[in-house]
């Protein structure tokens, strides 16, 4: 299992800087909500780090990143990610509050589940006002990532 996990946040960092840098080229033409979506990406993948190894998180869920910094922290996510997956119990529980504040508790393998269904949920929705906006987008298909 932990293979399955580590190729899949291969794919997602690969992805990520796919994008970000994409980003960067077309960045005189992209919008706030383009650069706030790619900040929330990676500030989710960091505060579920943050939750699973039990640290506070640096950064909140809408905190809008500098581009340049993105592709190094996109980096970071999937290395603190990967070393998690090292001594990972299956049997685990994350203890965290949702957004309305109630506490709740998963196994881990929905955590790393939910962070790379959460990422290519909102890498949609930044494909769609990229090309609402005329601009190009990249293909971020798994199928095709190896």
């Amino acid at each position: 299992m932990k293979d399955f996990f580590v190729d899949k946040f291969d794919y997602d960092l690969q992805t990520n800087k796919r994008w970000i840098e994409k980003v960067i080229q077309q960045e005189s033409h992209v919008n706030e909500f383009i650069i706030k979506s790619i900040s929330h990406i990676l500030n989710v993948h960091h505060i579920w780090n943050s939750r699973l190894l039990g640290t506070l998180p640096e950064s909140g869920l809408w905190d809008k990143l500098p581009l340049d910094f993105a592709l190094q922290f996109a980096t970071q996510n999937r290395n603190v990610t990967v070393s998690y997956l090292e001594y990972w119990d299956y049997q685990t529980k994350v203890d965290f509050h949702d957004e309305e504040g109630a506490i709740m508790s998963r196994d881990t393998i929905d955590v790393l589940y939910h962070i790379l269904n959460h990422s290519n949920y909102h890498r949609g929705q930044i494909s769609l006002e990229l090309r609402n906006i005329g601009l190009k987008v990249p293909s971020f298909n798994f199928i095709t990532f190896h």
